[in-house]
């Protein structure tokens, strides 16, 4: 059964799928083509893109009187609007201007005139798409220039049935929205250090005990924190030195805060002389 009635948004998503379906042949030809000798196939680049466009003129058009968006969203023209006058005019309007045009910029550049005409000409086509696309909202009939210039109009072959819409995307991602702004709320209350350290002592087996050992400081000392060359040595009355920084700023984040290799907890902070 075939209606009149074609919804504006199949007709406007049927173009949006035409580019991508454009756009993704010609990312296939490039993808073969950059495996081929650098140059062998560059100066072909307008041949190239008119032979994919003619392919997929002649697969859709020519044969199905429908584009692959249009045959996606289940839109056609009529048969008998597509007569062989029109449809040559139809792949000159679609396919041959944009090879002219193609051609003219990648071999023509010297052509200071007919660079600024092709501008010129691009800037009223622009113009009029735009005009057009508020005549299409108005009428919901013709939404591309080309179509309005041939007089073509779309039909639905599936009945004038509205199209549903689900909103499970929108609520998941509502869900998952909603899960992030929780956890950017209360992981900034949640104190990491000291949690991991309390973590650590519950999970070990066996307890170290707490002796104070001779610090000793020399020309290759590290930090038993960050590993690295220590930095203004500092001890918190074990044996063990610290950068000022790393542990000062464990301190000041966790007041239980316990040496990572002997577990010596105290209240000390003190800089190590050396002697």
């Amino acid at each position: 059964m075939k209606t009149n009635f074609v919804p504006r948004v199949n007709q406007l998503d049927s173009i949006q799928l035409d580019n991508e379906i454009v756009n993704i042949l010609k990312e296939q030809i490039y993808n073969v083509i950059r495996n081929l000798p650098p140059g062998l196939l560059s100066r072909f680049q307008p041949e190239i893109n008119l032979l994919a466009s003619s392919a997929l003129w002649n697969f859709s058009i020519r044969q199905s009187f429908a584009t692959f968006g249009q045959q996606m969203l289940s839109i056609t023209y009529e048969k008998d609007q597509l007569t062989p006058d029109k449809l040559k005019a139809h792949y000159f309007l679609t396919v041959a201007l944009a090879y002219l045009k193609e051609l003219a910029q990648f071999r023509l550049t010297g052509y200071t005139v007919l660079q600024r005409s092709i501008t010129t000409l691009e800037n009223c086509l622009t113009c009029l798409n735009f005009v057009n696309f508020f005549r299409f909202l108005r009428t919901g009939r013709k939404p591309s220039l080309v179509d309005y210039v041939l007089r073509l109009d779309h039909r639905s072959i599936d009945g004038a049935k509205r199209r549903t819409i689900g909103y499970s995307y929108m609520t998941r991602e509502l869900i998952w929205a909603g899960f992030m702004e929780l956890l950017g709320f209360t992981i900034p209350i949640v104190n990491y250090h000291a949690l991991k350290r309390r973590l650590r002592n519950l999970l070990r087996l066996e307890v170290r005990p707490q002796e104070v050992q001779r610090i000793v400081l020399g020309v290759d000392s590290k930090c038993v924190y960050c590993n690295e060359r220590v930095t203004l040595p500092h001890h918190m009355g074990c044996g063990h030195v610290f950068c000022y920084y790393c542990l000062k700023g464990n301190l000041l984040a966790d007041c239980g805060f316990q040496c990572n290799v002997c577990d010596f907890k105290s209240g000390v902070f003190e800089r190590v002389v050396a002697g």
